[in-house]
């Protein structure tokens, strides 16, 4: 299993106590899942938006400076009946800055650089406000991330790199839970 660990930093940027999640919290991610809303984003936009919309775990440790760990699990395909790959993706297929089949770019075209590779249909998250505007740039979950819940962020939401998803299958079980204070 790789691990991904991102430090989410703004300037002037303060850590702050909050509650925590009494238990982690767990989500199921169809593959079709898009990680933001387009309609919300409209400067960042990627793929067909055909997709469903993204999944969201809000309150308990979506609290700016708290750290989080997220793991995921399951498996999804581009195709029905197709090959599954887990929550990192297909590891031959980078998809990151390119355009891809439908001739629109990745998700991943938003994520930093300094995380690619990003393959299809890797897990994404992102954090975003009320109104499901991302507050900080995308990033790439894979099976298994550490972040630190940036300013502003009020929901947390789940989807694939993809740029076509009504085609595909499956699904993956998310879990985020509180890195315990040392």
């Amino acid at each position: 299993m790789s691990v991904k660990v991102a430090v989410v930093v703004m300037a002037a940027f303060s850590v702050m106590a909050g509650a925590a999640f009494a238990e982690p919290v767990t989500v199921t991610v169809p593959a079709t899942a898009m990680p933001w809303s387009l309609k919300a984003n409209k400067n960042i936009p990627f793929g067909r938006n055909d997709g469903t919309k993204p999944i969201e775990v809000k309150g308990g440790d979506i609290v700016a400076g708290k750290e989080i760990t997220i793991t995921a699990t399951g498996g999804t395909s581009t195709i029905p009946g197709g090959p599954t790959f887990g929550p990192a993706g297909q590891e031959l297929f980078i998809a990151t800055d390119q355009v891809g089949g439908s001739g629109s770019i990745f998700p991943a075209r938003f994520i930093d650089p300094a995380m690619y590779p990003v393959h299809l249909n890797e897990l994404i998250g992102v954090f975003v406000d009320d109104k499901g505007a991302l507050v900080a740039r995308p990033f790439a979950v894979g099976e298994l991330f550490q972040v630190i819940v940036p300013p502003n962020a009020k929901k947390l939401q789940f989807g694939l790199n993809d740029d076509i998803f009504a085609d595909n299958a499956g699904e993956l079980t998310v879990v985020v839970s509180a890195v315990a204070a040392q």
